[in-house]
């Protein structure tokens, strides 16, 4: 191989570690990061300093974990975005946040590929957030489906379902409009899985008292609620909540990252952020809150059980 371009060489060496993480009957090890409100636009600080998070995720396998959690951390296998990538939704701020973040893994800052849903900061059906999701979509390399509108995805990583259910699970609305979100979840979840995949959901709303009950209708939840039922949800990861959250919701386990905080005044306030790293195994998940000043925050961990023989079919 060493004969090789070193463009080929590399391709070679993805493809080969993506066939040993996926190879049938190999042990589950998958490590990803939850990031979420990253308001780009809402000030030039806060813009910097989310170029300075993004760093910090390129910078953190090989980091030890905190001691109660124990080992290393491993190279993230992508970055999921929980929405309110910009604070406007309009075209600078998510060409900042493009600039940054990418999509694929190295066509931006971040040296990781990024899925993302989208936010109440992010615009309407009609606004440049919303239209790039649709156009990134199709792009994305381990998609297994996407809506028939084009705005949600699923994809597996190591025998666990993901799916985007947008702002959050739900039919239309004129004000945050989901855009038919539980309809691809439930065709998602209508899929034949006789191994009982683990899945894990992410949209932006959550179910915390202090924020996010208010922006979405309770009817919506008792819906998902039942789309639920008997399923192995693992876990639902969200943002909008402003703190770092992590708490149950109908005995499903549910994730919120830190979010941009920045102190008075607002034009050149100190700026804090952060993200969640997760590792899940054949035997437990575990996350632990990674702040942008470089120390560990919250951190659990709980058995998981899932399928491993179904690992081998995961991509399209």
């Amino acid at each position: 191989m060493k004969h090789l371009p070193a463009g080929l060489r590399g391709v070679l060496l993805a493809v080969v570690l993506v066939s040993a993480r996926s190879a049938p009957g190999a042990a589950r090890d998958l490590t990803f990061f939850h990031v979420s409100d990253t308001h780009y636009g809402l000030s030039e600080p806060g813009d910097l300093a989310m170029t300075a998070l993004v760093d910090a995720m390129n910078a953190l396998p090989g980091t030890a974990y905190p001691t109660n959690l124990g080992g290393v951390v491993a190279r993230p296998r992508g970055v999921i975005h929980t929405g309110d990538m910009t604070n406007d939704g309009s075209a600078e701020p998510w060409a900042a946040f493009v600039r940054d973040f990418g999509l694929l893994g190295g066509d931006g800052r971040l040296a990781w590929p990024v899925y993302e849903t989208f936010g109440n900061h992010d615009g309407g059906s009609n606004r440049p957030v919303r239209t790039a999701i649709r156009e990134r979509n199709p792009r994305r390399r381990e998609v297994t489906a996407i809506s028939s509108n084009g705005i949600h995805c699923a994809w597996t990583w190591e025998g666990i379902r993901f799916i985007g259910c947008g702002i959050s699970p739900g039919t239309r609305a004129t004000t945050y409009d989901p855009e038919e979100s539980l309809a691809f979840l439930a065709g998602e979840l209508a899929r034949p899985d006789p191994a009982g995949s683990p899945i894990v959901l992410l949209h932006h709303f959550g179910f915390d008292e202090g924020h996010s009950l208010r922006w979405w209708p309770e009817a919506w939840r008792a819906d998902l609620r039942r789309a639920l039922a008997g399923r192995n949800v693992v876990a639902i990861l969200h943002g909008h909540a402003h703190h770092p959250l992590i708490y149950r919701w109908e005995g499903i386990d549910v994730y919120n990252p830190p979010h941009f905080r920045q102190s008075e005044p607002k034009a050149t306030g100190t700026v804090s952020h952060g993200f969640f790293v997760f590792r899940v195994t054949d035997d437990e998940l575990t996350v632990a809150e990674r702040r942008l000043d470089g120390s560990w925050g919250m951190t659990a961990r709980k058995p998981i059980a899932g399928a491993p023989k179904a690992r081998g079919m995961e991509g399209r």
